[in-house]
């Protein structure tokens, strides 16, 4: 393809990609598209600088399939899904803070993710008292990677990690898990999701429904159901 045609084929999916975000933004501040170039002088404290000022498309997907392999090897469900599904990666102004955006193509639609880059430091929050892959994901991809628009169906950002004791008593809650110090870090957007109790050492995770304490799953890698938990609502299985 000629340059010409290739640059005209990025400014129509650009514009699509904007035009789109914010006819779904369920915020006031208008989504902003930060070229690759722009990116270049903003010089993010991660390896997302390098990945999101190439101007290649297909690079910044390669590039960012490669993060993941490398620093979230547990969470290969996902990455399965990616590797097969991803057709860009491209930086967006949302909620006046800079996201990545994932472009993924599922069936008779495309589906859309955001995620920050990392913290400079994890000290003293929620994450760092985490399972040790769950911290590497936070510290290494993304603080965060949940759908857009609505900010469900993955992984929380350290700002919207929920406290279950928020809104509960202990009375309400398990007897052999402490309220007050478990805490949703993916939700599915209707009140059930994967918690931690901090309380417990190391942290104890499990499957929490909000309706039916009954049905609350308490085995199984925490990791394989989240990322479950997403390919079913991105692919339908």
């Amino acid at each position: 393809m000629c340059t010409s045609s290739l640059t005209k084929e990025n400014e129509a999916f650009e514009n699509h990609l904007i035009d789109h975000l914010n006819s779904e933004n369920i915020y006031p501040q208008t989504i902003e598209l930060i070229s690759p170039q722009a990116v270049k002088q903003l010089r993010i404290a991660s390896e997302w600088n390098s990945i999101l000022s190439l101007d290649s498309r297909e690079a910044r997907v390669r590039k960012t399939l490669e993060l993941w392999v490398r620093h979230a090897p547990k969470f290969d469900i996902l990455i399965d899904i990616l590797k097969a599904c991803l057709i860009s990666v491209d930086t967006i102004l949302y909620r006046k803070e800079l996201y990545v955006v994932y472009s993924l193509k599922v069936p008779d639609e495309i589906a859309y993710y955001v995620g920050k880059p990392p913290k400079i430091s994890y000290e003293n929050t929620v994450i760092n008292a985490l399972p040790k892959d769950i911290i590497s994901f936070y510290q290494k991809v993304h603080d965060g990677f949940v759908s857009f628009p609505f900010e469900s169906m993955g992984f929380a950002t350290t700002d919207d990690v929920y406290c279950l004791g928020d809104d509960l008593l202990q009375s309400e809650f398990l007897a052999a898990y402490s309220v007050a110090d478990t805490y949703m870090i993916f939700s599915n957007g209707g009140g059930d999701g994967v918690v931690y109790d901090l309380s417990k050492i190391p942290a104890k995770g499990f499957v929490y429904f909000h309706d039916d304490l009954n049905e609350c799953e308490f085995d199984g890698d925490m990791i394989d159901i989240i990322c479950t938990w997403i390919r079913i609502g991105l692919i339908g299985e």
